[in-house]
């Protein structure tokens, strides 16, 4: 199963871009999860801590499909270490602002801020594997699948040690340690990433697709369904987050929230392993309505939770269903959408994903406050099934409009800068 994994790391510069790529994008684990226990901390108020970590997520969500054409048109090494500096600026801008006690509209400006000039590092690393293996001359091939597989595994490996991060420097130092640390790693990651010319793909300031689709990318048929599935998606890692948070702490274990959360990211990087390693002959549209299925299915004993040790358990069985949704969700929108559209279409489905968890996150840090944890841990299950009933809904629409592997010429162009978040892993789409 490893073998993949170890061939597409041999190709030259991989190595190093993907390592500076980790450290870049280990702050999108720590972040979101930082604003939730430092201002759950602070106030008390898991409603507000829900609230900003909204106010991070939608400007992250909105911005990055202009930051990702920027960085398409300008090139990484010239954008990346002013988006990080920014970034790194804005979220201690936020800390002080907290501590000063200001209202809450400042603080999700600032930290709005923070969301809205996050770079898309996930982006910049999936565009050097497209690249890199572009120049080999491979791109309809399996190894361009693997690569992707294989950075959907390092983003679990980042979910895995960001919450650890959190909880035991929350706990341990201060409570805007966290934030502190994912602003100096962004700085960091951004500028070894960006000093690695060798593996930058070229700017492109016009789209020489030959499909010639000059409009949005979400306007591609099939592509509304892809986002909105993403938005379920997300709404279900908002939601899970912010109530297991709250859970650990109400249960008199504040800092195994992080343990749990991690368990979720280990699960999910087991299940990624196992699922983007083998090639699957199901058509993709089918595929990834049965992958949602099954994490709506899984998520369905959370809310009879009584214990944390009962937590953990469910969520690591739990995010082992996650990696194949996900994988599954994102190759819907790389196969919707021509080559010259291509990072347009995947950071629509980031996006997607993005707004549905601060959706979650929101409404789960009011229904914690008001209701419980039992009752917001309905919302997981909720956002699962609503990703299903649209896959379901829209199934022979993205049957139609799906464009399998095999039907991509060998000489096409690849997307200088895929997507942020868990991208497709190694399955084929043959049948018709």
């Amino acid at each position: 199963m490893l073998t993949t994994y170890r061939e597409v790391l041999r190709i030259p510069g991989a190595l190093r871009f993907s390592s500076a790529g980790f450290v870049a994008r280990l702050p999108i684990s720590i972040v979101g999860l930082g604003i939730i226990v430092y201002i759950a901390g602070v106030t008390g108020s898991y409603a507000q801590a829900g609230v900003l970590a909204a106010s991070f997520q939608l400007p992250a969500a909105g911005f990055a499909l202009l930051t990702s054409r920027l960085l398409d048109r300008r090139g990484q090494h010239r954008l990346l270490p002013l988006l990080a500096c920014l970034h790194a600026l804005s979220l201690i801008a936020f800390i002080i602002v907290v501590q000063q006690g200001m209202p809450l509209l400042v603080q999700a400006l600032a930290i709005a801020f923070a969301g809205a000039t996050q770079p898309a590092i996930g982006a910049v690393v999936r565009g050097r594997w497209a690249y890199t293996i572009g120049l080999r001359g491979d791109t309809s091939s399996p190894l361009l699948r693997s690569a992707f597989a294989l950075e959907s595994i390092v983003d679990e490996v980042i979910f895995t040690i960001g919450p650890l991060l959190v909880t035991v420097m929350a706990v341990r130092l201060t409570l805007a340690s966290p934030i502190v640390l994912a602003a100096a790693l962004a700085v960091i990651g951004a500028v070894l990433l960006a000093a690695q010319r060798s593996s930058e793909p070229p700017p492109s300031p016009r789209s020489t697709d030959l499909d010639a689709h000059t409009g949005s990318a979400i306007r591609l048929p099939g592509m509304p369904a892809a986002v909105l599935a993403a938005v379920g998606i997300g709404f279900i890692f908002g939601s899970y987050e912010v109530t297991a948070i709250a859970f650990t702490e109400r249960a008199g274990s504040p800092a195994s929230g992080g343990y749990v959360l991690a368990l979720w990211a280990l699960g999910s990087m087991a299940g990624g392993l196992w699922f983007g390693s083998r090639h699957w002959k199901i058509r993709l549209p089918n595929q990834a309505l049965a992958c949602v299925v099954v994490l709506a299915l899984v998520l369905i004993p959370v809310p009879f939770i009584r214990s944390v040790p009962m937590l953990a358990a469910v969520t690591l069985i739990s995010g082992a269903a996650v990696a194949p949704a996900l994988i599954s969700g994102f190759s819907l929108a790389e196969r919707l959408v021509p080559n010259a559209l291509l990072t347009e279409g995947l950071t629509w489905s980031n996006s997607g994903l993005a707004i549905g968890f601060a959706g979650g996150s929101a409404l789960a840090g009011l229904a914690v406050d008001s209701f419980g944890t039992t009752t917001s841990f309905v919302l997981p299950c909720a956002g699962a099934c609503t990703a299903a009933l649209v896959l379901l809904i829209s199934r022979r629409r993205l049957l139609a409009f799906v464009v399998p592997y095999r039907d991509v010429p060998p000489t096409a162009t690849l997307n200088s800068d895929p997507i942020a978040g868990p991208a497709p892993g190694a399955f084929r789409d043959d049948a018709r």
